[in-house]
């Protein structure tokens, strides 16, 4: 019987890691998955190191891989010395009926993350990724205390129930001379990144083919709402929530009612609206609308 072999990233992988990658995500309730577009940028910028990007082959076809980036910000929050060397593992992705390769994957991960003298490393785990909640405790991982499980929520509506019927009388399309300066000091709070770097968000977004809504709530000619809401890139029968927020819990319905009633018309299967940060507080409001939890986050980390 064949071994598996765990082989350093090399150019010309990318189309099968984005091929593994999207078959392992394609079940999840929201599937993600870098595109090739996206790995190609990874693997050329100055600070990427093939060996935090492992692969793992069986009779010379790809199964599996992980990854993982020393300083990543998106798990790093200020919670951290400046002078500890931090690192972030993105889970592994391996494909069914190979699941023995996710404990090789990340052993010779975190042996590499070693040698490169990292102190700690954080991953992000959820619960629509069957049995990763409970796996990653078998390899000295805990909840991380700032973002425990539940600190990101994923809810559903299922559209076949039909359309919300509500009158959502203080909506707006979103204009961009009057509220792109708004939006981006909003998104840029919420996301924790520079102004540019938001309004590059908004502008992407307002570029794209599968726009589900894109929608303001103004109050007193200030900002009062914001959403934008689009199809999953890999599923597009599914629509989520980008961002949403709002000063209060009638603006917020409003916004998810004329996002979900939109979802319908274009004849998607449900609508997915993340909850974290400042929104947690909304969701008993996102229940009373009928949505459901599905999907549940943490953050775990292990001293190396």
């Amino acid at each position: 019987m064949s071994k598996y072999e765990v082989k350093e990233f090399e150019f010309g992988m990318e189309e099968e890691l984005v091929e593994v990658g999207t078959k392992v995500a394609s079940k999840w309730v929201w599937p993600y998955q870098h595109s090739l577009e996206s790995f190609k940028n990874i693997c050329s910028q100055s600070d990427f190191e093939p060996s935090l990007l492992l692969t793992c082959f069986k009779d010379g076809e790809m199964i599996g891989y992980i990854m993982a980036r020393i300083g990543e910000s998106s798990l790093i929050r200020p919670d951290l010395k400046e002078d500890c060397v931090y690192a972030r593992i993105f889970y592994p992705r391996v494909l069914p009926g190979h699941e023995k390769a996710t404990d090789l994957l990340v052993e010779k991960i975190i042996e590499a993350l070693k040698k490169k003298g990292v102190e700690l490393v954080r991953t992000r785990v959820s619960s629509m990724r069957e049995g990763s909640l409970q796996y990653i405790g078998k390899w000295g991982f805990t909840q991380n205390k700032t973002y425990p499980i539940g600190y990101k929520l994923y809810y559903n509506y299922e559209l076949s129930k039909g359309k919300i019927e509500r009158i959502t009388k203080d909506v707006l399309e979103f204009d961009k001379e009057r509220d792109l300066e708004e939006c981006t000091e909003w998104v840029a709070d919420f996301f924790i990144v520079s102004k540019e770097q938001a309004q590059k968000y908004i502008l992407d977004f307002c570029s794209r083919e599968d726009i589900v809504s894109h929608l303001v709530i103004r109050e007193n000619d200030k900002l009062a709402g914001y959403c934008y809401a689009g199809s999953n890139s890999i599923n597009d029968k599914i629509k989520a929530s980008f961002y949403i927020d709002a000063i209060n819990e009638d603006y917020f319905d409003q916004l998810i009612i004329q996002t979900i009633n939109a979802s319908i018309e274009r004849k998607a299967d449900y609508f997915l609206i993340d909850l974290v940060y400042g929104v947690l507080k909304y969701e008993d409001t996102v229940k009373s609308l009928g949505l459901s939890k599905v999907a549940t986050w943490g953050v775990f980390e292990k001293s190396l």
